[in-house]
């Protein structure tokens, strides 16, 4: 089996030494991967229920963030297909939807495009309006989860969010159970691995809000929060070109990112819709879903609870 792994964007770059480098530190070659590859994939036919197959990549993608358990693969692959029909309102809107591309247009978020030295992807974000919808910025960071699973690898994922500009209005606007929403799908969904948060000049009406956020992450997560008073302290934890250069840093612009968004917008736009769009039959389903914390017991979606 053939399987092309190489980076398929400079948006989102990885060299091939990078991702060899994300496989050892979970005891794999490439040349292991066609065996568990084949694996999901036999399990994939004998799952009529799923609206959807994932890639060959993509799979790989899972099994990465799943340290290359089988089982846990193969239950987020079906989570993330049965998800869509649970939380529809985060896949309710593609990235070219007229309502979220005014919402981005008020924000300045996206993936910094070089791996850092962890091997970890950096997202930085900065809200530059009040008018922005929420709901429509976290269908837009969904999509960008989904899309990471066609042309990224990394080893974990790293967050900036600056809040030098955040009218007290915004503290208002934020529904903490539409961010547990996004967190769970973040965790227990794609398995995006966190190795850091980083919450940068937040005002004090806003502390609370981000206390809030804070209890709701595992314990080991929230020893990988860090507060900054101010940019300038950022570089104790980042390379200088993965920081923006509107934070300090010698990275691309905002600017530069948000474009680059909106370039793997247009290009994946129709994908996400078809993905969004996708629902389990559970009618076909052959084996009921594991009670776990996340998707509650089989027969009862509509009852999910996340608090």
């Amino acid at each position: 089996m053939d399987l092309d792994l190489k980076c398929k964007t400079p948006i989102l770059s990885y060299s091939d030494d990078e991702f060899k480098q994300i496989l050892e530190i979970r005891g794999k070659t490439l040349e292991q991967l066609p065996e568990d590859v084949n694996i999901i994939k036999e399990w994939l036919k004998m799952q009529p229920h799923l609206p959807m197959h994932p890639t060959d990549r993509q799979i790989v993608c899972f099994l990465i963030m799943n340290k290359f358990s089988i089982e846990r693969t193969k239950e987020k692959i079906d989570a993330n297909y049965t998800i869509k029909g649970l939380m529809p309102e985060l896949f309710s809107k593609s990235p070219l939807h007229p309502d979220v591309q005014k919402t981005i247009s008020l924000v300045s978020c996206g993936f910094m495009p070089k791996l850092n030295k962890k091997l970890n992807r950096v997202y930085v974000c900065r809200l530059e309006s009040t008018d922005v919808v929420l709901l429509d910025g976290y269908n837009y960071f969904c999509s960008f989860l989904e899309m990471k699973t066609i042309c990224d690898f990394s080893d974990s994922d790293e967050y900036i969010f600056d809040f030098s500009y955040f009218p007290m209005k915004m503290v208002t606007k934020f529904n903490p159970m539409d961010f547990k929403r996004v967190l769970t799908l973040v965790e227990k969904v794609y398995s995006n691995r966190i190795a850091g948060l980083h919450y940068v000049n937040i005002p004090s009406y806003a502390e609370a809000m981000i206390n809030l956020i804070i209890s709701f992450l595992k314990p080991k997560i929230r020893e990988r929060v860090r507060i900054h008073k101010s940019l300038e302290t950022l570089g104790e934890f980042f390379e200088k070109d993965q920081i923006p250069k509107e934070f300090g840093g010698t990275g691309i612009s905002l600017s530069e990112i948000c474009d680059n968004m909106n370039v793997l917008s247009k290009e994946y736009d129709e994908y996400i819709k078809e993905s969004n769009n996708a629902r389990v039959d559970e009618s076909l389903r052959p084996t009921k879903l594991i009670n776990d914390d996340f998707l509650g017991y089989h027969g009862n979606f509509k009852k999910l609870q996340v608090d």
